[in-house]
């Protein structure tokens, strides 16, 4: 292993960290982990007030709400299992890419105040759905080295 260093930064030359594979990865175990936490926290432990207001906005009764932001938790934390367990198939990242899509335009036609809030979702999802096209991207580079 080489290091070369620069007057502001050290690269590692011939490591695995600059591997397509390592990158493919931290994107990929980053969706999953992100999957699985907003499934948890703030849907089936800590029922957050935004997520239920959402579902209101829609028409739903509260106890309703309560149901679907369960329905949620569970299908976002099976989202992070399948996100694992379909390592090397593209169709958990389109799907989490037209997830992220079609959330954004939901919460745009009924909670459009949530837009402005600190920690968004436009900033999550641009962000989980950049990850979801750089695996995309990387999937195909790793597979066309093993080729």
């Amino acid at each position: 292993m080489m290091l070369v260093s620069f007057p502001t930064k050290i690269m590692i030359q011939g490591s695995w960290v600059n591997s397509p594979l390592f990158s493919y990865a931290v994107c990929r175990g980053t969706l999953a982990f992100i999957w699985f936490y907003q499934g948890l926290i703030p849907k089936l432990l800590y029922p957050h007030e935004d997520e239920l207001a959402m579902s209101m906005a829609a028409g739903f009764s509260r106890s309703d709400a309560v149901q679907l932001a369960t329905i949620a938790g569970v299908l976002e934390i099976a989202m992070a299992v399948v996100t694992l367990i379909f390592w090397r198939q593209r169709w958990p990242m389109l799907l989490t890419l037209a997830a992220m899509i079609g959330l954004l335009a939901f919460v745009i036609l009924v909670q459009p105040m949530l837009l402005v809030a600190a920690f968004n979702p436009v900033t999550t999802n641009v962000a989980v759905a950049a990850l979801s096209i750089t695996s995309l991207h990387l999937l195909r580079v790793i597979g066309s080295d093993r080729e």
